[in-house]
């Protein structure tokens, strides 16, 4: 058997300019400590594979490595906002790890190689290289979470999310192996089609595993029921950290599901219909439901996660590629107004880490309380906002399938997530500050913050800059 090409390697340069600037850390993180290299570097390598992944593999869709992979336009949509968010969270960390004793280039590093892992999973056909992209963002992420290790709250979050990771991972494996003992292959597009020409849509086992599937990448996604692990994680783990799950690690969770939905799964659409319709009504309903007893701002944004994803899942149950381009589109907007209201929660310290904590906040810093307002507003979805568009685009995707019921229970739940959202609003400017004045954010974080502020209202006004490229698998 041939190894990889130079071809293979060439459709691989984002995760490559990542994984180059790893390694490039790893060699200098003695004498990085302290400097602003890890920051830097990271952000460039950021910058550089978005490029790559947008310009120099913008070209008719090819797969590579013996079609384990595939560049098309959803993989790239996808890797240019993955990137996007390492960069954010990247420039969120300068002020949300200080004084916190975390080893700087040890950190970036794990954040590089998570993100490889995403680009690799949002690229992959076959379900070997599906899971194995999925595990190395997992592994990453368990000692993202657990980094911290002075803190008992960090590490008890981390064995959490590792245990439970791990179970998960064992139920998603078990599924691929049933799938390959009843298909004969690996292959997204030849488990479809032997599905199809054999018959296997109502096998039993077949079934079964896709049911063990669905739950795996459910975990990844922090869906309901399988969504214990994220307040807990989120909670323990340093806020840029509780960021980046809820940005990118969704993100590249909702393109798996997608990919694997639509391509290997096509001819199970009943049955997966009826498991992604499931997990949205009850990601959409208790994640709102529980948020709105939430008093920690972290805990309050992993349940305003669950409820998201499931918002976000409404657009796959049809199965078509206009429900996956209503998904895509959410899980943009999505990425940049959770980065967005954790940047307010990291710029104003600790009195962020408590709703509490907002109580006056448009006395002392109003730029800073009008930011989160907007990001509020966004969460909510309100008008003018690119919250209230990617609701619409969902939402009307499950209506158009026919899924009125689930339609409706959404805006309900919209409607109970706006008591969530506003309640901090009414703190900030309805209430006199009892906490001393924030300090003023760091230029990273600021730059950070007006990423996410320009395109959550350009999202909300101009929606057909972004929908054109969520182009479906």
């Amino acid at each position: 058997m041939n190894g990889p090409s130079v071809a293979d390697l060439g459709l691989l340069i984002p995760e490559l300019i990542l994984t180059g600037m790893a390694l490039v850390l790893i060699l200098v993180a003695r004498r990085a400590q302290g400097t602003a290299l890890p920051v830097v570097g990271t952000v460039m390598a950021a910058v550089g594979a978005a490029v790559a992944a947008w310009w120099v593999l913008s070209s008719e869709p090819q797969s590579a490595f013996a079609g384990l992979i595939t560049i098309d336009g959803y993989a790239q949509f996808f890797k240019v906002l993955v990137a996007a968010a390492l960069a954010l969270v990247a420039l969120l960390s300068v002020k949300g790890l200080e004084g916190k004793g975390v080893p700087r280039s040890e950190y970036h590093v794990l954040l590089l190689l998570a993100s490889t892992g995403m680009m690799l999973t949002v690229s992959a056909v076959d379900m070997v290289t599906f899971y194995l992209g999925l595990e190395l963002i997992t592994l990453c992420s368990y000692i993202l979470v657990g980094i911290t290790v002075d803190r008992p709250k960090s590490n008890e979050a981390a064995i959490k999310y590792f245990l439970l990771a791990s179970f998960a991972s064992a139920l998603m494996l078990f599924g691929i192996s049933l799938t390959y003992g009843l298909t004969g292959t690996t292959s997204f597009s030849g488990v479809a089609a032997a599905i199809a020409e054999r018959g296997l849509a109502d096998h039993p086992l077949q079934l079964a595993a896709l049911a063990l599937i669905a739950s795996g990448l459910a975990f990844k996604i922090a869906a309901v029921p399988f969504h214990a692990w994220a307040p807990d994680a989120y909670q323990g783990a340093s806020t840029p950290v509780a960021a980046f799950l809820a940005s990118g690690s969704k993100a590249a969770g909702l393109a798996a599901v997608g990919r694997v939905g639509l391509i290997a799964f096509g001819a199970d659409a009943p049955a997966l219909s009826t498991i992604l319709v499931g997990l949205a009504a009850l990601s959409v309903a208790l994640g709102s439901v529980l948020a709105l007893a939430q008093t920690e701002m972290k805990r309050l944004l992993a349940y305003s996660s669950i409820a998201h994803v499931g918002y976000a899942l409404m657009g796959l149950i049809a199965g078509t590629p206009e429900g996956a381009s209503a998904t895509m589109t959410y899980a943009f907007f999505y990425v940049f107004m959770t980065l967005g209201t954790f940047g307010v929660v990291i710029g104003l310290g600790a009195r962020g880490a408590t709703v509490d904590g907002y109580q006056g906040l448009a006395a002392q810093r109003p730029g800073l309380a009008a930011v989160m307002l907007l990001f509020l507003l966004a969460l909510t979805g309100i008008p003018l906002t690119s919250g209230f568009v990617a609701k619409f685009i969902v939402i009307s995707s499950a209506v158009g399938a026919g899924y009125v019921v689930l339609a409706v229970l959404a805006v309900v739940c919209s409607v109970v997530s706006a008591f969530v959202y506003m309640r901090i609003a009414v703190l900030m400017y309805m209430k006199d500050p009892e906490a001393p004045m924030p300090a003023r954010l760091p230029v990273a974080l600021c730059v950070a913050l007006a990423v996410a502020v320009i395109v959550t209202l350009v999202g909300g006004v101009l929606p057909g800059l972004v929908t054109p490229w969520a182009v479906a698998p």
